[in-house]
């Protein structure tokens, strides 16, 4: 049996607002896999800011999650990693391809993590761990939060559902806290124009092929809840979707479920007859765990909330 030493897991102070820290205050190595994808990108852009040293780890650049020796090299050296690297779509790789990287690749992270004595993962899961997304089925009922069963059977959803149960394995021997962030359709600034474009354009567009239950998430709230996630004092592990307050529709929520998905049943639903355009995914773990609240709406097309 391999033994796999550990080193005393370094503090992981948490700093005050949202001002970058000085040296002395909080600043520490992060490593962020996935550093040049489409949300790993702004992350680190928004750790930097922060006043963090942040590491890299991207294909893109060569790197390999399936390489343990240099996944062990990459975190060696940092107080917290975030694990955004993956094979993001069932259409960006083989179903095997998909499987190794996103859970063996995951699987040496958390090794690597032990070995360097890392204070805390965050893990970038999806919400298509419900198996809700694009067609595969419908939910149980609306709005989908956290406790919702994970249904995943396309290879990149299941993926993140065994990944999910890794960090849970992990944390329940190491002790190491994990948190799986289960983000919506990640939205970058410039893609409510782009939507509200191809709906004028199309109005078919927005429910065919399928409908997605208007769920998107700004990659703005995105990074304030990875910054949340590393600074917040917690222990165990945390999963939890991370979605816009609105849904992003031409209609009311409930208009929408009554012709796309009649038969799924509404939970409270004087809740969206008081906010009719209520987001049909649960944010509830995200605010209770990280007092995480979205800013970013599609009421408002993405712009800078006042305050």
């Amino acid at each position: 049996m391999m033994t796999v030493r550990t080193r005393a897991p370094q503090a992981l102070r948490p700093w005050p607002g949202h001002s970058p820290p000085s040296a002395d205050n909080g600043t520490v190595r992060i490593l962020v896999t996935g550093h040049r994808g489409h949300v790993g990108a702004p992350v680190r852009a928004h750790l930097e800011h922060l006043g963090h040293d942040v590491a890299g780890f991207d294909r893109a650049d060569g790197d390999d999650l399936l390489d343990l020796a240099s996944v062990r090299r990459a975190v060696d050296g940092c107080a917290a990693v975030v694990h955004a690297g993956a094979l993001a779509h069932d259409t960006a790789g083989s179903p095997e391809d998909i499987m190794a990287v996103n859970v063996l690749g995951t699987w040496h992270v958390l090794l690597a993590a032990e070995a360097a004595g890392i204070s805390r993962v965050v893990y970038f899961s999806s919400g298509q761990v419900f198996g809700t997304a694009e067609g595969e089925r419908l939910p149980d009922y609306f709005p989908v939060g956290d406790a919702h069963p994970r249904r995943a059977m396309r290879p990149y959803g299941l993926s993140k559902c065994l990944a999910e149960d890794l960090c849970a394995g992990f944390t329940a021997r190491t002790g190491i806290p994990t948190v799986a962030l289960r983000p919506a359709w990640v939205w970058d600034p410039g893609m409510y124009q782009r939507i509200e474009a191809q709906w004028q354009a199309d109005p078919a567009s927005e429910w065919t092929p399928t409908w997605e239950h208007g769920q998107f998430v700004d990659v703005r709230d995105v990074a304030d809840a990875v910054q949340r996630a590393l600074e917040r004092p917690v222990s165990g592990h945390h999963r939890m979707l991370l979605c816009a307050a609105d849904i992003a529709a031409t209609s009311p929520a409930l208009a929408m479920i009554a012709r796309f998905a009649p038969s799924v049943p509404v939970r409270d639903p004087a809740r969206f007859e008081r906010e009719p355009r209520r987001a049909l995914l649960d944010t509830a773990t995200a605010e209770h765990v990280l007092g995480w609240q979205p800013r970013y709406r599609w009421s408002t097309r993405g712009r800078e909330p006042n305050g």
